[in-house]
């Protein structure tokens, strides 16, 4: 069965054509799959401050996604770091990248710190943050800080809000009363772009 992104940008395709897709369309699914993410990622982001507004403060859990990746050692740096194996939704205090931890112990949390943290903190005793193991980003790598001598973890979790343009074959899901507000977005992304290129055009013409 096809992920629902593929099924969305499907529908959004269908709407574009009014009507039935054929193989030589011209709106492209690969395009609109790009839109769904995008679009998803709005939800999400809308979803999650609208929560704030009432009070809430947290990420409803059909957002996360969750991803095994290998610990590797960086020896120029002398750390290890792990890969960030998708984009996610930018949200207030880093919480799209939603945890981290050890394959074998979920409740033993990596802890987001500064890397000026690491500069103001060393050699005083609150850079050992008690024991806490953690982590700082950079770009498309997470790099863990302060493991104990023993550290010997192959792999880690990493949970993202909306991590869904990852190169992992597994299927992604949407929960069925997002598809249609989703896929209507879709619609909305696609016609303005192609207006903006429409009207680029046009530009070009009377320019010339």
């Amino acid at each position: 069965m096809k992920d629902t992104r593929y099924l969305i940008a499907e529908q959004a395709q269908r709407i574009l054509n009014g009507g039935a897709t054929t193989s030589d369309t011209e709106v492209r699914i690969e395009e609109l799959v790009i839109f769904v993410d995008q679009a998803f990622a709005s939800f999400i982001k809308t979803a999650y401050f609208e929560n704030r507004n009432d009070g809430e403060n947290y990420v409803n859990g059909t957002f996360i996604y969750s991803f095994i990746e290998d610990v590797k050692f960086d020896k120029l740096r002398k750390r290890y770091y792990a890969n960030i194996p998708s984009a996610y939704v930018n949200l207030p205090n880093g919480i799209g990248l939603y945890s981290v931890h050890p394959i074998e112990d979920d409740t033993d949390s990596f802890i987001p710190i500064n890397t000026m943290f690491l500069s103001l903190g060393s050699g005083l005793s609150v850079s050992s943050m008690e024991g806490r193991k953690s982590y700082f980003i950079e770009n498309k790598k997470l790099y863990l800080a302060n493991l104990s001598p023993d550290f010997c973890t192959k792999q880690i979790i990493m949970k993202l809000v909306g991590g869904m343009q990852s190169d992992n074959e597994f299927d992604f899901d949407i929960s069925m009363d997002m598809q249609g507000q989703i896929a209507s977005s879709v619609v909305e992304l696609y016609m303005t772009q192609a207006q903006l290129q429409k009207d680029a055009i046009t530009d070009n013409v009377k320019n010339n």
